[in-house]
């Protein structure tokens, strides 16, 4: 994989039918990800698990999983959209939306056995971040960050996996490469430069079950990043945005040999999720 160069845009995800997109195409957590945070912190926590703090939630798709292990779990986003959004949805009656900054956690100090960040943690101010999740964490309480990186998906073909890999590549590291927000850095490297302030810490990763999608899908995801709104605000012009996917397209129809729409073009592919957990002594 090519360099990539970044600029410092932080906020992203703010106009509604951007968060609209975002919770129609962007994946659900694995099963497996919420199961191992949640033992993680089983194992040296052995109380009532009452309150789970969800930073950074968009509209809730990684709140949800967490809500049949907890009495409640408090979903926050600096975002106004994709709260309005969240609220709209089909969420269990313990989970709850606020409108406010992961700097700023409205719990009070010692009531929290877990703060997790799913695909988020790399936009916050860390370091005041990780000061708001040690106040309001509990003894033996957990901080889990996680993410991925939607240039390593994999895809999986008989013969052109690798092929279209690159074409994933070109588009969002080496089209948007100079679109990318710091945030992206983060990702790029799998939060290595990310340092949870606790003693005992576990850095893990898996990869998720191969997932049938097609290519618009797969095309609509793209749409929802950050760097894609950039390069869009950037030409003042979403059709310049919307070109730059079709290119997008057409190399992967090239790869395929193939013309079929984009809708009935049915691709496989996996991801790879990261995860950092951090336990509060």
């Amino acid at each position: 994989m090519k360099n990539c160069s970044w600029m410092a845009t932080e906020r992203f995800f703010e106009g509604v039918q951007h968060a609209k997109n975002y919770a129609t195409f962007r994946p659900r957590p694995s099963e497996q990800l919420t199961e191992r945070i949640v033992a993680y912190l089983k194992e040296k926590y052995e109380g009532q698990l009452d309150l789970c703090v969800d930073v950074g939630c968009g509209n809730g798709q990684c709140s949800t999983p967490f809500a049949h292990h907890f009495h409640k779990v408090l979903a926050t986003d600096v975002s106004s959209a994709q709260i309005q959004v969240a609220n709209a949805l089909v969420h269990p009656v313990n989970v709850e939306f606020r409108n406010c900054t992961a700097e700023s956690i409205p719990a009070t100090a010692g009531s929290t056995q877990l703060v997790n960040a799913s695909t988020a943690a790399h936009w916050f101010d860390l370091p005041v971040f990780f000061q708001e999740a040690n106040r309001v964490l509990c003894s033996n309480g957990v901080i889990a960050l996680s993410s991925y990186g939607l240039a390593s998906h994999v895809f999986i073909h008989p013969a052109k996996s690798a092929e279209l890999h690159q074409a994933l590549v070109h588009f969002y590291c080496e089209r948007l490469g100079s679109f990318w927000g710091t945030g992206n850095r983060h990702v790029y490297h799998e939060y290595a430069n990310i340092i949870v302030p606790f003693a005992e810490i576990t850095r893990e990763e898996f990869w998720t079950e191969e997932v049938s999608t097609t290519l618009a899908e797969i095309a609509a995801l793209l749409e929802t990043a950050g760097p894609y709104q950039n390069y869009c605000r950037s030409k003042s012009d979403d059709a310049a945005g919307r070109e730059l996917l079709d290119e997008f397209i057409t190399n992967c129809q090239r790869v395929l040999e193939t013309q079929k729409q984009p809708e009935r073009l049915k691709l496989k592919w996996k991801r790879k999720y990261f995860l950092i957990m951090g336990r509060k002594p």
